[in-house]
């Protein structure tokens, strides 16, 4: 394996097309930068020691040198213009997406990434891509500010209200990927801790061409070795519900207790009621500023549109609460 794709001291793995590039030049930048420390500081040393005041040793005027002066002036622009050339090269091909890439639609919202396929599939918090195959993300923000990060493909981008942006990449091996979001997103009220920045996160699982073609037939299988149920529960974890649905039974803010959920009667702001149920919890999760529950009006969450077979796992965890 290259020893790139493993990572190095100061960057992680490098697992897309670009990402070998942007290497390159850092490296290049470091390295003009070590050896331009090294041989400054140097020379201040070399001329503090050589030129210091000694007893008896009158000072002598040393006059002028043109071919340093022209040296040190003209040398540093050669190569800040070398960086500038290959650093806006290497801009422009992150930026400038293939002609034949994949379109992903991507939005950003407090607290979580939604990821829609060309089909129509939408995934939250992961999303599935196929290998060596150019991926462009059209993102948006339904809130605030958020930044599309992912360290090993090189990529960042920020998400902003109210227009779009993009970025693309080309993942040169199968496995998992970490996004993160740079931005302060703020926190929920009650939440606990750094809930709205650290949490943030979503997961790429970088697929083979064939296995991608699978899933977006058949949509996300459940894990190899869970129940329903237990997905169920890793689904709550990972798509952000534990930020504001606590499960303990007791805590009611910022949201309602998923805990005695199952059967219970809801009442509404509007003064009607229902009991919780299958339809509930679905509407809930797709829609959920179709039912308000009295004394939560003031809390706001974004729809998450889920595949049915992760739709039928929450619900599946939700009835487990209640054993």
């Amino acid at each position: 394996m290259d020893s790139t794709q493993q990572g190095t001291f100061q960057l992680p793995p490098a697992l897309s097309t670009t990402a070998a590039e942007i290497d390159w030049l850092y490296y290049f930048i470091y390295w003009v930068s070590v050896v331009s420390f090294i041989g400054i500081v140097g020379a201040m040393v070399w001329f503090m020691i050589r030129y210091r005041r000694r007893p008896g040793v009158a000072p002598v005027a040393t006059g002028h040198h043109p071919f340093l002066e022209w040296f040190w002036t003209l040398s540093p622009l050669i190569v800040l213009a070398l960086m500038f050339h290959w650093g806006f090269q290497g801009y422009v091909a992150s930026a400038v997406a293939p002609k034949d890439a994949k379109v992903i639609r991507t939005r950003g919202m407090q607290w979580n990434w939604e990821f829609e396929h060309e089909n129509g599939m939408t995934q939250l918090n992961e999303l599935t891509v196929p290998e060596k195959t150019p991926i462009k993300l059209v993102m948006s923000s339904s809130d605030v500010l958020h930044s599309f990060y992912i360290p090993d493909f090189r990529v960042k981008k920020d998400v902003v209200p109210g227009m779009y942006t993009s970025l693309w990449f080309e993942a040169t091996k199968k496995g998992d990927v970490q996004v993160y979001c740079t931005e302060y997103c703020g926190a929920p009220p009650g939440a606990e801790g750094n809930a709205g920045h650290s949490s943030m996160l979503a997961k790429i699982h970088v697929v083979s061409r064939d296995e991608y073609a699978k899933f977006l037939a058949e949509g996300p299988p459940i894990p190899a070795g869970l129940s329903p149920a237990q997905w169920g529960e890793q689904l709550y974890s990972q798509n952000g519900c534990k930020t504001c649905h606590n499960v303990d039974g007791f805590t009611k803010l910022p949201a309602p207790n998923f805990k005695g959920l199952w059967n219970r009667q809801e009442r509404f702001t509007d003064g009607s009621a229902v009991t919780v149920d299958e339809n509930y919890i679905r509407e809930s999760i797709l829609q959920p500023q179709a039912k308000i529950v009295a004394g939560y009006q003031n809390i706001l969450m974004p729809p998450y549109r889920l595949p049915e077979k992760q739709l039928d796992a929450i619900i599946a965890y939700i009835k487990s609460l209640e054993k």
